[in-house]
C-alpha cells in the first residue's frame, strides 16, 4: 500500500481531496498509487509534512481534542436524556399495565357475579357476563403480557 493511500485511509480522504493537497490530479494520484508514475517534488513534500504530522501525533491517540471532549459531553447529555425519558416511559406504561390488570380482576370478580345472577336466574345476567367476557378479553393476558 502506497503511503498516500496509508494517509488517507487515517484521515478519510478521497483521491480527490488528496490529490487536491498535493496540488496534482486526481489521476496523477492514481498512477502513483498504482505505481505507474512518481510524485513531483512538491507533493513529496506535502507527503513528508503529513509523514511528519503522523509521526508526532502517534503517541498521542490517548489524549484527547477540546472536539472530542465536546463531543463526549454532549453524548453523555445525551444519553442521559435519554435515560431519563425511558425511565418516564417505563412508569408510564407501568402505570398502564397496572390499570389493565385491575380492571382485567374486575371483570373476573363481575363474570363470577354474571354466573351467580345465571345460577339464580336473574335476568340481568346475560347482560352482565356479556360486559364481563368483553372486559376480559380487553384486558385479558395477551393485553398485559403485550404491555409488559
Amino acid at each position: 500500500m502506497k503511503v498516500t493511500q496509508l494517509f488517507r485511509n487515517q484521515l478519510g480522504l478521497s483521491q480527490e481531496m488528496m490529490a487536491i493537497y498535493l496540488a496534482i490530479n486526481k489521476s496523477q494520484l492514481s498512477m502513483y498509487e498504482l505505481g505507474e508514475r512518481e510524485l513531483p517534488n512538491t507533493a513529496l513534500t506535502k507527503l513528508a509534512t503529513l509523514a511528519v504530522f503522523f509521526d508526532q501525533n502517534k503517541g498521542s491517540e490517548a489524549e484527547q481534542t477540546e472536539v472530542q471532549k465536546d463531543q463526549e459531553l454532549k453524548l453523555n447529555e445525551f444519553l442521559t436524556l435519554q435515560i431519563k425519558d425511558l425511565e418516564y416511559k417505563k412508569l408510564k406504561e407501568q402505570r398502564r399495565l397496572d390499570k389493565i390488570q385491575k380492571k382485567y380482576k374486575q371483570n373476573n370478580m363481575l363474570y363470577k357475579w354474571a354466573l351467580h345472577l345465571q345460577e339464580n336466574k336473574v335476568a340481568l345476567s346475560e347482560v352482565v357476563l356479556h360486559q364481563a367476557t368483553k372486559g376480559i378479553d380487553q384486558n385479558g393476558l395477551v393485553n398485559q403480557t403485550i404491555q409488559k
